[in-house]
């Protein structure tokens, strides 16, 4: 990447997540950074600007990247659909969606529509997951939905109960975290204290699980076994209602991310990279400078990309940034792309 470019896409912005649309087509969501003045207090994170870039990987350099800066979006994240077209979904915790790429760049006409009773969700949207080519939601108060056009989103929570808790704040204790699946129609949701369901394609089945941590993150990997990350690190693996604790902890944050690539789990925070295999979870054997860029993980079409406060980047690992002190050119590493551009 060249300064110019360096300057006018990314100066001022960390990265906050990343989404795989193709191995020639990634995005990655900005959060804009800022400076307080003694006394002055956080500004609302509405007030906070995201930016939802594009690269185009094939194209030469000046015609690589493409912008849209969303406004009034609060906490956010973005995932990468193919039905029902090609594009990246960005949504919020307050349900605003905005769209990029297939010949569209638009903010939805309306935020996802939130009702106890008809949905499509009944809760803040928390996390976005690509299964099967769609996007689905997971979100507070067991909430899940499926995107399957514009302004089109369906509930898939019918069957599952609110919890029954005695103060509307408990609710938090239950709301999903996380979603991942095999197919449409073998789908894991977990989130709260120990609380995973599992959905057959028309109904969902609370599944007996053998700890109350609070759950954050859940991977169906390519290996037919479900993973879920609970906090402070650790890990569980099986699938229906067999499950073992194979990771006890020893961490700081939860995963930020889980996903599958090269025959393994990869796990992410702000504070490392980690791969699962054979039931051990071990620091990724990735040069420092990959590691440096944890944060978010999105796998896809063969490629892996790691994006965080200190950069990105995928394997073979590509470094993506300027000489000097901008860290890093568009490099990789094994096929994990690697988008390192912060400038510290």
């Amino acid at each position: 990447m060249n300064k110019e470019n360096f300057e006018q896409f990314f100066r001022g912005f960390h990265f906050v997540d990343c989404a795989v649309r193709s191995r020639s087509i990634i995005y990655l969501l900005g959060r804009q950074e800022y400076e307080l003045e003694e006394g002055e207090e956080d500004p609302d994170e509405a007030d906070v600007i995201k930016r939802l870039t594009n690269i185009l990987l094939d194209n030469p350099e000046s015609q690589r990247y493409g912008y849209s800066d969303l406004v009034g979006f609060r906490i956010t994240n973005i995932e990468a659909s193919q039905i029902p077209k090609p594009q990246v979904v960005a949504a919020d915790y307050s349900a605003g969606v905005y769209v990029m790429g297939s010949g569209d760049d638009h903010l939805e006409t309306q935020q996802v529509p939130y009702d106890d009773e008809k949905g499509p969700q009944r809760g803040g949207m928390i996390k976005l997951r690509n299964i099967d080519g769609y996007v689905y939601t997971a979100g507070g108060r067991r909430s899940i939905c499926r995107r399957e056009g514009p302004n089109h989103w369906v509930p898939l929570w019918k069957n599952m109960p609110l919890p029954k808790v005695k103060r509307r704040v408990d609710f938090e204790d239950y709301g999903f975290e996380d979603i991942d699946g095999f197919d449409h129609d073998d789908l894991y949701a977990v989130g709260g204290h120990g609380d995973v369901w599992h959905y057959d394609g028309s109904l969902w089945k609370q599944v007996p699980f053998p700890s109350n941590m609070t759950l954050r993150n859940v991977c169906c990997g390519g290996d037919g076994q479900v993973y879920i990350g609970a906090q402070n690190g650790n890990v569980f693996r099986g699938r229906g209602n067999k499950w073992k604790h194979i990771h006890d902890g020893g961490l700081s944050l939860y995963f930020t991310d889980m996903v599958w690539f090269q025959d393994k789990v990869w796990c992410t925070s702000d504070y490392g990279l980690w791969t699962i295999e054979n039931d051990k979870l071990e620091r990724a054997a990735v040069p420092d400078w990959v590691g440096s860029c944890a944060g978010n993980l999105s796998a896809g079409d063969g490629i892996l990309v790691v994006a965080g406060m200190y950069g990105a980047a995928m394997p073979q690992w590509h470094r993506l940034g300027v000489a000097g002190r901008h860290a890093g050119a568009l490099s990789t590493v094994r096929g994990i792309i690697v988008l390192g551009i912060c400038d510290r």
